[in-house]
């Protein structure tokens, strides 16, 4: 049997202990775990081992800095177990049960194990089951789900067959999102006046540090996802790349990149396309508070700043350049 197909991973990995990572069911958007696919997983894994190295991308993890809430790679964690690994490497995102949970129902949309009819059922079925997301309308639902409006509607029909009214939507305009009255059961919309403006207040979140964050830098951080998803867009771009210049077809296209060996194959790649990932992972917010701001201006933040640059928190570079003494700092919050 041939090894599954392994995708690069996105964003920086980690070794955690499998012991402090939870199976729970309930943060599962899968209708069941599927045991074969477990066995090829651990027969994958052991033999990748004897040769060296585990080359398994990482699972997803969220996590409040006290305990991990897994959010992709059920299948690779219980093969793991299965073949004796103590840790697994994992992308650690800042993050709460919910936050996984809401991840979740939108994994292996494009890549891994492939999900059936019935899986994608239940990911819509389990938004549509939230009192908060089930006031978001059917394309955003199915825009987290991987599915499309109209199965989205079959599903929500399908819930509400038992004639409860189904309750406002949250439509979006903009910047600005709206809580509108759907069709009522004649097809006409209800009144205007029934539709009533409102801002989404952000859930509290933890930094890339696992800290709190602070009012200030919650609008900043609420970018973090689309961070995380252009990553994984570039990481599989990156791999069509190299299938690109491997295939038949990729003579004259090889010819525009660069390549280099590793694990017993040469792989193809473009340094633009490497810079730009590069310069993205940069950028991304990381620590939602400035330890300057915090040590000099008792947390208050200065536009005139130089290392945070007037924004009160720190992108991944910018706090690649912090000091031991500006770590500390940082880590004294834990304590208070």
């Amino acid at each position: 049997m041939n090894s599954p197909a392994i995708l690069p991973p996105s964003g920086v990995s980690q070794l955690v202990p499998l012991s402090a990572i939870p199976t729970d069911e309930a943060s599962q958007a899968r209708v069941k775990i599927r045991p074969a696919v477990v066995r090829a997983y651990t027969k994958a894994m052991k033999q990748q081992v004897r040769e060296g190295g585990l080359r398994f991308p990482p699972v997803v993890l969220f996590s409040d800095g006290q305990r991990h809430w897994l959010a992709d790679g059920f299948h690779r964690v219980l093969a793991a177990r299965e073949a004796g690994l103590n840790e697994f490497p994992a992308e650690v995102r800042p993050g709460n049960e919910r936050d996984a949970l809401l991840y979740c129902v939108s994994a292996n949309t494009g890549h891994g194990l492939p999900r059936s009819n019935a899986d994608k059922r239940k990911a819509a079925s389990l938004l549509l089951a939230d009192p908060e997301w089930s006031k978001w309308n059917d394309h955003e639902i199915a825009r987290h789900c991987g599915v499309s409006c109209r199965f989205v509607g079959k599903v929500r029909q399908g819930a509400s067959v038992n004639g409860s009214q189904i309750g406002p939507r949250k439509v979006k305009r903009g910047d600005t999102v709206y809580e509108m009255q759907p069709r009522t059961s004649s097809g006409q919309e209800s009144a205007p006046e029934h539709c009533v403006e409102t801002h989404i207040t952000p859930a509290p979140a933890c930094d890339g540090l696992g800290l709190p964050l602070p009012p200030d830098a919650v609008a900043a951080f609420a970018c973090a996802g689309d961070f995380a998803t252009a990553q994984t867009l570039l990481a599989q771009l990156a791999a069509l790349v190299d299938r690109l210049a491997q295939g038949a077809g990729g003579a004259a296209y090889r010819q525009h990149l660069l390549s280099r060996a590793g694990d017993g194959r040469v792989t193809f790649y473009s340094p633009e396309l490497n810079f730009f990932g590069q310069k993205l992972a940069a950028a991304a917010p990381h620590c939602g508070r400035c330890p300057r701001c915090l040590a000099m201006h008792a947390g208050r933040i200065q536009p005139a700043c130089k290392m945070c640059g007037g924004r009160g928190w720190l992108s991944k570079a910018e706090f690649d350049t912090c000091t031991q003494q500006d770590r500390q700092q940082l880590e004294r919050l834990r304590t208070e």
